[in-house]
């Protein structure tokens, strides 16, 4: 895993380690033949272009590699005169080269002249070790300065912010330990928790009017995109802890992309295209110059970046600013076990001892009375110590609490009650299963339906989405 973490990191850092190069015949004359390299990292900016020296065009990737995936792309200079100074960008699909043409090149006949394969690109293991040990200590960590726009923000904070801030301070005797532990091992810095202050305010269930929702914010392609599911059953971007590993993930992309943790934050709020076109408009990748412009970022990313250093600043030493010191501690413990099957929260909250509104507290992305379907090893979160208790009183769970649920499109007319009566079970439990308070249906909603687990007929009117296990009396069902 190192050796893939350092060849990757070797990609992005456009060969910024000497690396051994070499071809069927022997090693590669440093002195021949110029290459344009340019790096791209996924889906963003590629980082300056450098030069190295390559004569072969063979292209080989080995079983397994690390650089599976478009990381780097090399082909020989097509330009005449000069070389320009901006970075060169190639896409490549498989081994060939698409799309990009370099800055220089301007006709179909300059396309050509880029060969059709990659070299073959050997590194040296004493230059991956090197680099495992160096991504060992992470990425920088952010520079913390004060100047007259994070000023103010640290003065609203104080006064008419001073309420919001509290509550996140507050917040942080739960989470905040978590967060920084997690940023640490994904290598990243801790400070960047703070984004989540002024992100959410530590709430992980809060929703904004775009549609980002949970602590780190995430719209539903980025949630997707870092692995996080979102979909009737369940939504990712509310649990912290894996959220957090999402957006350590998403930190290090932007950094990788931009090399400022300033523009790194700065696209965490407004996208990397935004602030990769600012870039290129203003000629310049100081975020406080960017932020100087009218033009380029909207006002909230400009904002932000101070925004955040302010939270940041004051949360580290909160007396000096006039707020209570808070002891972070180890923050909210739990155990996790694993859910093999959609199972009701109220089953789960009596085999652990505890309530269903602990087990919704410590679950915030469970959207419904019950765990997810189809998701293999999925894990619950119990109150601490309780795991023990958990698998023992599971293990004596009686089959006939088992009963299954069918998918229905509800059609125009429809009603909870005519719905129950086709599928011969009762209004109750579809609400329950449903989360429905009421008996109108909206035509299109998608509702799941509980039938007994073995009910032929029921079954062939609807789809088996899963085995359940509730502790709804069956009697209802009839």
């Amino acid at each position: 895993m190192k050796r893939k973490l350092a060849a990757a990191i070797f990609c992005l850092s456009v060969l910024g380690t000497p690396a051994v190069a070499s071809t069927a015949s022997g090693s590669i004359d440093p002195a021949n033949e110029p290459v344009q390299t340019a790096s791209l990292a996924t889906g963003g900016l590629s980082a300056s272009s450098s030069e190295v020296n390559m004569r072969t065009v063979k292209y080989t990737r080995a079983e397994g590699s690390p650089f599976t995936g478009i990381i780097a792309s090399i082909a020989p200079s097509v330009c005449d005169g000069p070389r320009k100074s901006e970075a060169l960008h190639y896409t490549y699909s498989a081994s060939r080269p698409e799309e990009d043409l370099p800055a220089c090149a301007s006709s179909v006949e300059a396309a050509s002249a880029i060969d059709q394969t990659l070299p073959v690109f050997t590194i040296a293991d004493s230059a991956i070790d090197a680099l495992a040990a160096e991504a060992e200590t992470g990425l920088p960590d952010v520079p913390i300065i004060v100047n007259k726009n994070v000023e103010s923000f640290i003065r609203y904070f104080q006064t008419n912010g001073r309420k919001h801030f509290e509550k996140w301070l507050g917040r942080s005797k739960d989470y905040m330990a978590m967060l920084q532990s997690i940023l640490k091992e994904s290598g990243v810095p801790e400070e960047l928790s703070y984004i989540a202050f002024i992100e959410s305010g530590l709430n992980p269930t809060v929703r904004s009017h775009a549609n980002a929702v949970g602590m780190w914010q995430f719209i539903k392609g980025t949630a997707t995109r870092y692995g996080l599911r979102v979909d009737w059953w369940i939504d990712e971007r509310m649990d912290p802890e894996k959220a957090t590993y999402a957006a350590a993930k998403y930190f290090k992309n932007l950094y990788g992309m931009f090399d400022s943790w300033y523009l790194a934050a700065a696209s965490y709020n407004a996208g990397e295209g935004r602030v990769g076109r600012a870039i290129k408009k203003h000629g310049t990748e100081d975020f406080w110059e960017l932020a100087s412009h009218k033009k380029g970022l909207h006002r909230e990313t400009k904002e932000y970046v101070p925004k955040y250093l302010a939270a940041l600043t004051i949360a580290k030493d909160p007396e000096s600013y006039g707020f209570e010191t808070v002891d972070l501690g180890e923050g909210l413990q739990y155990d996790k076990v694993r859910v093999s099957q959609a199972t009701d929260l109220r089953v789960i909250a009596d085999a652990s001892g505890t309530t269903v509104e602990e087990i919704r507290r410590l679950n915030p992305e469970l959207l419904r009375w019950f765990t997810p379907p189809n998701y293999p090893g999925y894990h619950v979160k119990i109150p601490a110590g309780r795991s023990g208790m958990y698998a023992e009183n599971m293990s004596k769970l009686p089959a006939a609490k088992r009963i299954a649920f069918l998918q229905h499109k509800v059609k125009r007319g429809e009603t909870v009650s005519r719905i129950a009566k086709r599928y011969g079970t009762g209004v109750q439990p579809i609400q329950h299963l449903n989360n429905l308070k009421g008996t109108r249906l909206k035509p299109g909603t998608v509702i799941m339906i509980p039938v007994r687990a073995n009910d032929g007929g029921a079954r062939k009117k609807g789809k088996v989405v899963a085995e359940i296990v509730t502790n709804m009396e069956l009697k209802q069902l009839i």
